[in-house]
């Protein structure tokens, strides 16, 4: 049995990623799957959550067991989408920033029964998925500050005139 899930945000209208996953597949897997077509750092902790018709959570599905958390939760690694997901219109919610309280919003599109996968795979993608932290992140204002020591980096080899005076147009290189 397949799952095919459409997930959106709600910080990023355009952005719209559909995967699909073998009921067998770890939430882990699908967690991988995520991160690598949104390009999000993988250092950063995530969390699932299965959430009902209003998107209220309910049951959190942890990457790393948390001893001080009073819920219980259950293991990305040990736990099979198939074990929590049983129904087309199923809903998850994927905490991919938890400093800043970013989700994405999973939902069952369809289940085909008589299909096979190994691994989920990005049926469709549109858009850029949301910036996962600002942490991770070259400011602009960082950029723009003159004082900065990354302004300095970039200054220290001179003006590109005098570049271009001592090397030459780039055109003319090539």
């Amino acid at each position: 049995m397949v799952f095919k899930f459409k997930i959106i945000s709600d910080k990023v209208e355009d952005f719209v990623l559909h995967i699909d996953a073998d009921a067998n597949t770890t939430f882990f897997e699908l967690h991988e799957a995520i991160q690598i077509a949104c390009r999000f750092d993988p250092a950063e902790l995530a969390t699932f959550f299965v959430a009902d018709e209003e998107w209220d959570k309910g049951l959190e599905i942890v990457m790393f067991e948390n001893k001080q958390s009073k819920q219980p939760g259950r293991l990305m690694k040990q736990t099979i989408l198939g074990d929590i997901l049983k129904e087309q219109e199923d809903k998850l919610i994927y905490n991919f920033d938890a400093v800043n309280q970013k989700s994405l919003y999973i939902q069952i599109n369809k289940i085909v029964m008589k299909e096979k996968l190994s691994s989920p795979v990005v049926s469709y993608n549109r858009g850029i998925a949301p910036v996962q932290s600002s942490s991770n992140r070259y400011s602009a204002d960082l950029l723009a500050d003159q004082d900065s020591d990354l302004q300095n980096v970039f200054t220290d080899f001179g003006e590109l005139e005098d570049l271009n005076m001592i090397y030459g147009e780039i055109g003319e290189v090539m």
